[in-house]
C-alpha cells in the first residue's frame, strides 16, 4: 500500500474513531438525560450534533480524495465506499440522540405519566450493539459485528412490545398532557430502534471491509 495512501487510510480511521465516539456518548448522554430529567445534560447532547455532522462531512472529502487517485486496489474501494456508509450511520445516530434530547427539553416541567421500564432497556440493548460493531470496526472483527448484528430482532421486538403498550395507554389517556407523553415515548423508543437499525449497518459494512461478503440481517 502506498505511504500516501495509508496515511490517508489512517485518518480516515481516526475520524471514524472520533466520530464513533461522540456518538456513542451523544446517545449514552440522552438516555441519561431522559432517565433523570436532566435538561442541561440534554442541552449539551443538542449542542453536540453539529461537532458530529462537521466530521461526516470531512470523512466524505477525504474518501472522495481517496477514491479519486489512480491505481486503487479493490480491497481500497470497499474501504472507502464503507466507511462513507458508517459515517452516515453514525451521524444519523446523532439525530436520534438529538432527537431524545429534545424530548426531554420539551418534558422538562412534567412528571412522567408512568416509571421508564420499557425503554431503558431498549436502550440498553442498542447501545450494546453500537458499542459492539464500533469495537468490531476498529478491531477487524468480523464475528463479532456479526453478533452485534443479530442483537437488532431483540431490539425490533421490545421496540413492538412498548409500541403495542403505548397504544393501549392512548386509548386510557383522559387528558391532553398524558396523550402528548405518550406519543413523545413512543418517538424516543422508535429512534432508538432505529438506533439499532443503524448499529447494525455499521456491523455490515465493516463485515464488508474485512471480508468483501455483502452481508443483510
Amino acid at each position: 500500500m502506498p505511504k500516501v495512501y495509508e496515511k490517508q487510510r489512517e485518518e480516515v480511521i481516526s475520524d471514524l474513531s472520533d466520530m464513533s465516539e461522540i456518538a456513542e456518548e451523544m446517545l449514552h448522554n440522552s438516555i441519561k438525560a431522559l432517565n433523570n430529567k436532566d435538561s442541561n445534560l440534554a442541552w449539551e447532547v443538542i449542542e453536540r450534533d453539529d461537532v458530529l455532522d462537521n466530521i461526516q462531512f470531512t470523512i466524505e472529502d477525504k474518501v472522495a480524495r481517496m477514491l479519486s487517485e489512480d491505481n486503487n486496489h479493490t480491497s481500497d474501494i470497499r474501504f472507502g465506499l464503507a466507511s462513507s456508509k458508517i459515517a452516515i450511520n453514525l451521524e444519523r445516530i446523532g439525530d436520534h440522540a438529538t432527537n431524545i434530547a429534545e424530548t426531554v427539553m420539551e418534558l422538562k416541567n412534567e412528571e412522567y405519566i408512568e416509571p421508564l421500564v420499557m425503554i431503558p432497556e431498549l436502550a440498553e440493548i442498542v447501545s450494546d450493539m453500537l458499542s459492539a460493531v464500533l469495537e468490531s470496526f476498529i478491531t477487524r472483527n468480523a464475528d463479532l459485528a456479526e453478533a452485534a448484528c443479530r442483537k437488532d430482532e431483540r431490539a425490533d421486538n421490545i421496540y413492538d412490545q412498548l409500541y403495542e403498550k403505548s397504544i393501549v395507554l392512548l386509548d386510557d389517556c383522559d387528558g391532553e398532557r398524558k396523550m402528548n407523553q405518550v406519543v413523545r415515548f413512543i418517538n424516543v423508543a422508535k429512534s432508538l430502534e432505529r438506533v439499532g437499525d443503524h448499529a447494525t449497518n455499521i456491523g455490515e459494512e465493516t463485515i464488508f471491509i474485512v471480508t468483501g461478503n455483502r452481508v443483510k440481517y
